[in-house]
């Protein structure tokens, strides 16, 4: 069993650190704009969920309600999310993509599928759906104890 888990370390490693590469820098609009790894994952989350609160992102990243207030305005400074008060709640704010920022995601989003598709063509096809499905599996399970 030792083997398999140090072999899983290795790949796992391995692709952590070119994902986290690309992940950084990313081509949008033909212009390089650099980016945290946790302004992705908030870019992606702020999409998924429009008008969400800064703490359920918070909730979602794993990370304390003021980093990720900072991040949040980090991203609000360039244009890509926007804070608005909802009629219903004048104390909450919702965080939502500008315009700007929906394009940048879509942009990012295009350029993560390209690289997903690279990985999965490292695979013969009959194996990708099966990998595809024990990827999902284990990503709900160790996002259930974080």
């Amino acid at each position: 069993m030792t083997d398999i888990v140090s072999d899983l370390q290795t790949s796992v490693s391995t692709i952590m650190r070119v994902l986290k590469v690309a992940e950084t820098s990313h081509q949008v609009a033909h212009k390089e704009l650099n980016f945290q790894p946790s302004d992705i994952q908030s870019l992606r989350f702020i999409s998924q969920n429009p008008g969400c609160m800064s703490a359920e992102l918070a909730n979602h990243l794993a990370i304390v309600p003021t980093t990720a207030t900072s991040i949040v305005d980090r991203l609000v400074r360039r244009g890509l999310v926007l804070r608005e008060r909802p009629e219903t709640n004048r104390r909450a704010v919702a965080l939502s993509l500008s315009e700007q920022g929906q394009f940048a995601w879509t942009q990012i989003d295009a350029e993560e599928k390209e690289t997903m598709k690279l990985m999965l063509s490292a695979l013969p096809e009959e194996d990708r759906e099966q990998f595809v499905r024990s990827m999902t599996t284990i990503a709900h399970r160790v996002s259930r104890q974080t």
